[in-house]
């Protein structure tokens, strides 16, 4: 039995150092091998779970904690873990709830408080999520020189952890005080690297040039080049060296490209399905869905000033901004109960149109509540639910559905500048700037089809139109949601709300113009782009590329 129990604690600790050092097939064999000897240990179990989520098993890997939890209820970890990944589902109010019952549990683990700082983060409750890193960091600050301290990784990940709460909530300087701070735990902290080029505008006096291109020098693997050359491209840009700038793209980009093996073709397939399923006839019957007027949906390709827009309705009395809600497409693959791993595909569209329209527009609401309800209007502002038009209309006739369009060569410049979510599939189109061209073909032909399928349904807003006159956009915007006009909503900018998205920099500031023809600075780049567009007919003749 000693044996056996020092042969269990060998096998732990490897398992941990593992972990810890990246080594998941490594610790994941050396939890099999202690569950082999013990299927009733713990933790055996939570790091399986842990390696589960790590290789995007989301669902099993809850399945696993909740195993985890049943063999040790006090271990606020797991709880803290298992709040973590329903998140991921789309659970977050689940997730909130586990969460603190974890804090409960253990008030000043830090651990603990780092994982429910990530669920609240996730679930959108940014000034709480700040609270909680705050309170671990200085836990772990106030800790004296003879006792034990996390590893220097988990220390970084607390302090990236907490500057990125700080920069959604608008605390630029501190944010970049905990970056650094992160990066001086370590070194090779590639995404706190890139994090801190995107914070602020760099100049020739000011910036990380030099660090990060020594960096670039020794880059390990296709996500550490990706951050390293966005930060890099990021910061030559606003330094004017525009075909620097693209260079250090295309090169960030290339290993990841080639590693997630993008087919622009698979989305093809998702847009002729879209147009072929929802043809007039799907909206001329007779349908009942949830007469719910509370949600304003904000929907385009990204990078085209959703967020802008969200900030301008946010700033109304009677609106609240709920975020990038992931909520109606996960009801929607819910309730069709399709079995691949897809949130959305063919099958699920297919199965989408048998759904009833009520059920299903009253699971969205259900699934946004209790942190929707307090004003008259919400704000669901995922750009992709595009897709999702025809289905929000049928489920949810009262909501407001607003898109938002941009010049084609800037919305594809910008969606490829854009560093998005490696693990998002629905954005491998941007690992190639022809295939944002690519895409954006088919984004524009699918908003003509939802303009002659549901004509009047959708109100189009252009960016530049926005940039170009605030005020008489704004006011048309409001008058579509049958909002009365305050004029707080263009002083959006002062306004002390968080901003989880790329654009949580920007919408700091009043509206301003230097974006517009943004792809014009990067001159005889851009002509395969504008060429490729300008044949499908979405860009102008005789508008070719120069400054």
């Amino acid at each position: 039995m000693t044996a056996d129990k020092n042969i269990l604690r060998k096998h732990h600790q490897a398992a941990q150092t593992a972990m810890e050092q990246g080594r998941l097939r490594e610790a994941h064999q050396h939890c099999l091998a202690i569950l082999k000897l013990d299927q009733n240990h713990a933790d055996a179990w939570f790091l399986c779970a842990v390696i589960a989520a790590h290789n995007g098993q989301v669902a099993k890997s809850v399945e696993i904690l909740r195993k985890a939890i049943s063999l040790d209820p006090q271990r606020a970890e797991y709880r803290a873990e298992l709040g973590k990944q329903l998140v991921a589902l789309g659970h977050a109010q689940k997730a909130l709830q586990v969460a603190r019952e974890a804090l409960a549990l253990a008030p000043t683990d830090l651990p603990t408080l780092n994982t429910l700082g990530t669920v609240l983060s996730h679930a959108g409750e940014h000034g709480e999520a700040v609270h909680c890193f705050q309170q671990a960091a200085d836990r772990l600050e106030a800790r004296s020189g003879n006792q034990s301290r996390p590893s220097a990784t988990w220390e970084a990940d607390l302090y990236f952890n907490l500057a990125t709460s700080l920069n959604f909530a608008g605390r630029l300087a501190e944010a970049e005080q905990c970056y650094e701070r992160a990066i001086a735990l370590q070194p090779r902290y590639f995404k706190a690297h890139s994090a801190l080029s995107q914070l602020r505008r760099q100049t020739a006096d000011n910036n990380h040039l030099q660090r990060l291109q020594a960096l670039q020098k020794g880059v390990n693997g296709p996500q550490e080049q990706l951050h390293v050359g966005h930060a890099i491209a990021k910061e030559k840009e606003d330094l004017g060296q525009y075909s620097k700038a693209m260079a250090s793209l295309q090169w960030a980009k290339a290993a990841q490209a080639k590693s997630v093996a993008y087919r622009i073709e698979d989305d093809y397939l998702l847009f002729d399905a879209l147009e072929a399923l929802f043809d007039k006839s799907v909206f001329s019957r007779q349908v009942s869905g949830c007469d719910n007027p509370e949600p304003i949906f904000i929907v385009g390709m990204p990078r085209t000033g959703t967020t802008l827009v969200e900030q301008i309705l946010a700033s109304h009395s009677r609106v609240f901004a709920a975020g990038e809600l992931q909520n109606f497409p996960l009801q929607v693959k819910r309730m069709t109960g399709t079995s691949s791993g897809d949130v959305l595909d063919q099958e699920t569209l297919e199965q989408s149109l048998h759904l009833d329209m009520l059920q299903l527009g009253e699971s969205y609401i259900a699934s946004t509540r209790p942190r929707t309800g307090h004003t008259a209007w919400f704000i669901d502002k995922l750009p992709l639910n595009f897709m999702y038009l025809g289905l929000l209309r049928l489920a949810l006739p009262q909501a407001k559905l607003i898109c938002l369009r941009r010049d084609p060569m800037d919305t594809c410049l910008s969606n490829y500048r854009q560093l998005f979510a490696v693990n998002y599939k629905y954005y491998h189109y941007n690992y190639d700037l022809l295939d944002c061209g690519r895409y954006y073909q088919r984004f524009d032909r699918l908003m003509r089809h939802w303009g002659e399928v549901m004509p009047g349904a959708v109100h189009e807003l252009h960016y530049e139109q926005l940039v170009a006159e605030p005020e008489r956009v704004s006011r048309e915007l409001l008058a579509f949601c049958e909002l009365p006009w305050e004029t707080q909503c263009l002083d959006f900018y002062s306004g002390k709300a968080s901003v989880a998205t790329p654009s949580a920099t920007q919408v700091r500031q009043p509206i301003y113009n230097s974006s517009v023809d943004r792809w014009r600075r990067y001159g005889d780049a851009m002509q395969p782009l504008y060429d490729m567009l300008s044949s499908a007919g979405c860009y102008p003749q005789g508008a070719g590329p120069g400054p």
